[in-house]
């Protein structure tokens, strides 16, 4: 009986050879994009689960309190946390800090540019990496350990295991602020450090992305400069945290609220609110932090969904062309009931033929995946693993999904074509139920349902990238480049003399809006204290960057207020003019720029001659103008109450605004004046454009990803629709050739066939357009600044839908109404 089942299934499938193959390749391509959007997924949720142990590793995070201002949450705390942490919670069994540099490795004459993470002796025991030679614990208890990945080794060393050898290490401070003249010294330069240990490549998904480890007790790096000069209003390191066994963060809460004021104060003075919490390593892929692309839970179901629907939109072609055709096989069930065939028998048959189809469609699925796979890690940046054969959860999953999609897809179609009496199949009379031709109707409708939605959402992700990179950040980044140099440096002199360079200042990390905003306080006329950003420019700052005054004027050198600060040790109780931001001007209490103009702020400025254990004392300056709010940060926070001043000694970045016609020749004579002042490390020089692009990777992915599955889901749609108009205009032929042979023309036939395929489209707006509204408004709102969604975008994706539906059926319909109505009154 299995073979004879089998026989029919496959006779069935080649006398319907181009219904069948568009029935297969719809499934091939949506299990294949579903394979893709699985791995991906699964991919988002095994962050750091390679590390052993990872289920009691935690990283410290810090949400900052202050007043008037939403939570800014951080991953880095002050130095001094870890070991305060260690006396007050018993519970903790090891610390460890990690601080992230910019540094510079050189072997010989070559210098590369390196990230390197610095850290404490216990980080290998916290995070036991997998090692493929040395020690790595030895490694980081020495001050000159260093440890490579395999890709770092080879890169540097041409081999897996250069243990023993040596690289000349820049720890990244060179030019940092706030440090004294002798300790600048000590830490400047390159420094010998010996490799010590091999880590296998860390993963792709894994939240450090670093090649190169180094001992945070050489006392040149980062973490050491740290603990001779601690910071306790700064936050610069990452604390992990490994639990004993058994213990659990949970109800910290009151507990991380003491111990921030017991050990913490505010910027200017008094208690601030750190709101302290432990993630949990394997959380950290989702946990917020200011500044860093994370991963997105709703988004990730988001994605899992859309590979759902895709799915769902081939199954219900599936559907729809299975029940359509199901008079074609009436004659075919009655012979085989009336020789004894029972209805149970009938209905699997016809799902054994469902999971043919299913796995002709998933062998394909496969193959494709498999091809395509090495340009989506491309994309993603990602390594996604696709090894069926040895992983038998994926192996599993893959035979699940074909499995439940035949029992979804296959049941219906199989209980509809066993339904059929015998001796009305033989005598020609077996007709298609009311409900079976009101579930297709259904079916085709749930399938615009998705294709309208996807069209929305892809549209309103488009419009949002668009959006934050350009309109949102209200400044002009084209052409601006930005290079890491101290502002008074004889590089930066020579710079702005380039023929290239059309406009030039300094401006610090603060002023970059890099999210190393800085803060203080500012004393109000009722004697209260209020919280505001503050940050550190040159004259000319907001004119490379295209701003106008909102109100009163920019800074500039003809105004001595403006440029108290411009000396190499300017006295504690200089204070210079301010700029304020509009956002400011209102957190301040102005009615409007124009009324901050002239008024007096006091506030406290910080300097590197303050003892680390004074507060800056609060000293009046005169508000000289106010700024456009702009920001060329994120958009998904919104803008701070910042206030500008001018101060060279805190600027260590180089602002150019370039002559687009001599971009390369520019960057060509910046990197040959670079060399020519004496800098030994490569120049780094990195257009803003590029900076911002870089924060919103993540959204760019999910449009172009979502983008992708909208085009899949319409060709599959297409596939399905033109499969189907081609039955539908076959069995309208009589119909047809009645109403021509009444009077009807070929347009008016074409126009009836062309509104049976509209009105899905127009039902299907009832479902697509609250669905594809409420799941967008949720997205948007991870964005402070976000474009709206217009009626006009709603409307646009029916009419593309409905567009789509006529190219696909307009060739069945044009050719059935042109047809002979002779000929068609003859059809059977």
């Amino acid at each position: 009986m299995l073979r004879n089942y089998l026989s029919a299934a496959l006779g069935n499938l080649g006398r319907n050879g181009p219904y069948a193959g568009i029935t297969i390749l719809g499934l091939a391509i949506s299990f294949a994009a579903a394979i893709l959007i699985g791995l991906y997924v699964r991919d988002e949720f095994s962050f750091d689960r390679f590390i052993p142990g990872h289920e009691r590793v935690y990283r410290m995070q810090d949400d900052l309190l202050l007043p008037g201002q939403k939570p800014r949450p951080t991953d880095v705390v002050q130095s001094t946390a870890a070991a305060n942490l260690k006396l007050d919670f018993p519970e903790v069994e090891r610390v460890a800090r990690l601080a992230n540099a910019a540094s510079q490795l050189k072997l010989g004459d070559r210098v590369t540019g390196e990230p390197i993470d610095w850290v404490d002796p216990d980080f290998f025991k916290v995070m036991p990496f997998p090692v493929l030679a040395g020690d790595l614990n030895a490694a980081v208890a020495e001050p000159d350990g260093l440890v490579l990945t395999r890709e770092a080794a080879r890169k540097y060393f041409g081999q897996d295991a250069p243990i023993g050898r040596v690289l000349l290490v820049d720890s990244g401070l060179e030019g940092r602020l706030g440090l004294p003249p002798a300790e600048m010294k000590r830490v400047s330069g390159f420094h010998p450090m010996k490799v010590m240990a091999v880590l296998a490549d860390l993963p792709a998904s894994s939240h450090l992305d670093e090649k190169v480890f180094a001992a945070g007790l050489a006392p040149f790096s980062p973490i050491a400069v740290e603990d001779r000069h601690p910071t306790p209003t700064t936050e610069d390191l990452a604390v992990y945290v490994k639990l004993k066994s058994g213990a659990s963060p949970a109800g910290w809460e009151a507990r991380f609220s003491a111990f921030a004021q017991r050990h913490y104060r505010a910027p200017g003075g008094g208690q601030v609110m750190n709101r302290y919490w432990l993630a949990r390593l394997d959380e950290l892929h989702f946990t917020p932090s200011e500044g860093e692309a994370v991963g997105d839970r709703r988004v990730d179901f988001a994605i899992a969904a859309v590979g759902a629907l895709i799915v769902s939109i081939a199954a219900i072609n599936f559907v729809t062309l299975m029940t359509a055709r199901a008079t074609r096989r009436a004659v075919e069930v009655g012979v085989r009931k009336a020789v004894g065939a029972r209805r149970r028998d009938l209905v699997s048959q016809f799902m054994g033929e469902a999971l043919i189809y299913m796995v002709i469609a998933m062998v394909i699925a496969v193959v494709a995946a498999e091809l395509v796979l090495p340009s989506v890690d491309a994309f993603l940046g990602r390594a996604l693993r696709f090894d069926y054969l040895a992983d038998p959860a994926l192996a599993g999953a893959l035979i699940g999904a074909a499995l439940l999609t035949t029992a979804l897809a296959g049941l219906y179609p199989a209980v509809v074509l066993s339904a059929f009496r015998p001796v009305a199949a033989l005598k020609g009379g077996a007709g298609q139920s009311t409900g079976s031709v009101a579930l297709r109707h259904a079916l085709v409708i749930a399938q615009f349902s998705i294709l309208i939605g996807l069209i929305v959402m892809t549209a309103t992700i488009y419009r949002q990238t668009r959006f934050v990179l350009n309109d949102a950040l209200r400044v002009n980044t084209d052409q601006v480049a930005r290079i890491f140099t101290p502002c008074g440096s004889a590089f930066g002199k020579e710079a702005r003399r380039l023929p290239g360079v059309q406009a030039a200042a300094c401006a610090s990390s603060k002023a970059m809006m890099q999210f190393d905003t800085g803060a203080t306080g500012v004393q109000m006329a009722d004697g209260s204290l209020r919280i505001i950003y503050v940050a550190q420019l040159g004259p000319g700052f907001f004119e490379v960057h295209g701003l106008k005054p909102a109100a009163g004027r920019f800074f500039s050198r003809a105004h001595g207020e403006d440029m108290v600060l411009d000396r190499p040790d300017p006295p504690i109780e200089a204070q210079p003019s301010v700029v304020l931001n509009e956002t400011a001007a209102r957190f301040l209490g102005y009615a409007d720029p124009h009324a901050a103009v002239g008024k007096t702020v006091i506030w406290a400025r910080w300097s590197p001659a303050l003892a680390d254990d004074r507060p800056p004392p609060n000293r009046p300056s005169q508000i000289v103008g106010v700024v456009p709010d702009f920001t060329l940060g994120t958009a998904r926070t919104a803008i701070r109450p910042t206030l500008f001043f001018v101060d060279p000694n805190l600027s260590t970045f180089l602002v150019l605004k370039l002559d687009h016609g001599r971009i390369p020749e520019t960057l060509e004579a910046l990197r040959r004046l670079w060399r020519q002042t004496g800098h030994d490390r490569p120049a780094s020089i990195v257009f803003e454009a590029q900076s911002i692009q870089a924060l919103y990777k993540d959204v760019i992915t999910q449009g172009v990803a979502l983008a992708v599955c909208a085009g899949l889901a319409i060709v599959i749609a297409c596939l399905g629709l033109f499969a189907l108009a081609a039955f539908v205009t076959e069995r309208r032929t009589k119909e047809i050739g009645v109403r021509k042979a009444m009077g009807a023309s070929s347009v008016d036939v074409a126009r009836l066939l062309l509104w049976q395929f509209t009105q899905p489209v127009l039902w299907a707006n009832l479902v697509a357009w609250p669905a594809a509204f409420l799941a967008m408004s949720y997205w948007l709102d991870g964005f402070a600044y976000r474009v709206g969604q217009p009626v006009w975008l709603f409307m646009g994706a029916t009419a593309a839908a409905a567009v789509i539906a006529w190219i696909t059926v307009s060739f069945q319909s044009w050719m059935a109404a042109r047809a002979n109505p002779a000929s068609a009154l003859r059809c059977e």
